[in-house]
């Protein structure tokens, strides 16, 4: 049986960022423009709402935001759905552009970003993906109540809490074993120019073991790096706000973070904009991390497959 490398499959993750650091940039910035789109809609109106909000003691007489801010609260969040749309769109640009690079080089495109067939089908069968792991998932959390609550009839509150957690961890583990099963389809489709839901079925059979590993290594990798970049970025951000004067301390019931916070990024809006840089590339490097992985795992089975077959139909040699 055709069997994939797992330092393969990760070292190409790193070969990519190597070969490739204004790409991993550029996907990282589509990633998070329209988060920060987002922040910059969502903070100044939220700030305005907690200004108006009544101080202690004058609960009674407050007669709740004015309609004016409402309106604007609706159209905010009518437009923050609007970037949350724009976002999984950019997605599956993204992914489709790190497929590209691992399975088709050759292909030529800025940044090996396209909107085709390729985006078309690889949108549908992560939307398919998508809602049939939500299904089982569904489907897994019904099971466990209707277990817990037979438990909890029979048995005490110890016994409950023992299986509940035990549940929930089988739980979490299946639900990584169903997304390694399927981890191939969105490459495969790629690959093959296809909604290739049986092909990358085929491509990860008797792979499921290996891929769930390559899932489990990619998390606990990718844990890592957030939690050193998390503390480095606080860090980072603690100082420069200490440098430029904000007071960290402020506290009481008239303090308005949102306010403070979205003050303070414009009058340093040169560190915001620094930060948003070096934090595009980061994501880019965590999502290629991420993903190249699983279209390596597809393009070293895929050249397996083909070896085998064309050893297959390649006609013996003549006797004697």
């Amino acid at each position: 049986m055709a069997r994939f490398s797992i330092g393969t499959a990760i070292g190409d993750g790193f070969s990519l960022i190597r070969r490739r650091p204004l790409a991993v940039f550029v996907w990282g910035l589509l990633m998070i423009a329209p988060a920060a789109g987002s922040f910059a809609l969502v903070f100044p109106a939220m700030g305005e709402l907690i200004a108006q909000m009544p101080a202690p003691g004058e609960a009674e007489a407050y007669a709740g935001p004015p309609d004016q801010l409402m309106a604007q609260m609706m159209q905010l969040q009518a437009a923050s759905m609007l970037l949350n749309i724009g976002l999984m769109l950019v997605m599956v640009v993204v992914y489709a552009a790190i497929f590209r690079t691992i399975l088709r080089p050759g292909d030529s495109g800025a940044f090996s970003l396209r909107v085709g067939m390729d985006e078309l089908r690889i949108g549908v069968v992560g939307l398919a993906i998508g809602v049939g792991l939500y299904a089982a998932m569904l489907l897994l959390v019904v099971i466990c109540a209707v277990v817990g609550f037979a438990v909890w009839t029979a048995g005490g509150r110890v016994l409950f809490a023992v299986v509940v957690g035990l549940l929930v961890i089988a739980a979490m583990v299946a639900a990584c074993i169903g997304l390694a099963r399927v981890s191939l389809i969105p490459p495969a489709t790629l690959l093959y120019r296809d909604f290739a839901f049986s092909q990358g079925w085929r491509l990860a059979q008797g792979q499921t073991l290996r891929l769930f590993g390559l899932l489990v290594l990619i998390f606990l990798m990718i844990l890592l790096v957030e939690t050193v970049l998390l503390i480095g970025g606080v860090t980072a951000f603690a100082a420069s706000g200490l440098a430029s004067g904000f007071d960290w301390t402020q506290t009481g019931p008239d303090f308005n973070p949102f306010a403070a916070v979205s003050a303070w990024v414009a009058r340093n809006w040169y560190w915001s904009v620094l930060g948003g840089l070096v934090g595009a590339f980061l994501y880019g490097v965590l999502m290629t991390l991420a993903i190249a992985p699983f279209a390596s795992a597809c393009r070293q089975l895929a050249a397996s497959a083909s070896s085998a077959s064309d050893a297959i139909q390649r006609p013996a040699p003549p006797l004697g």
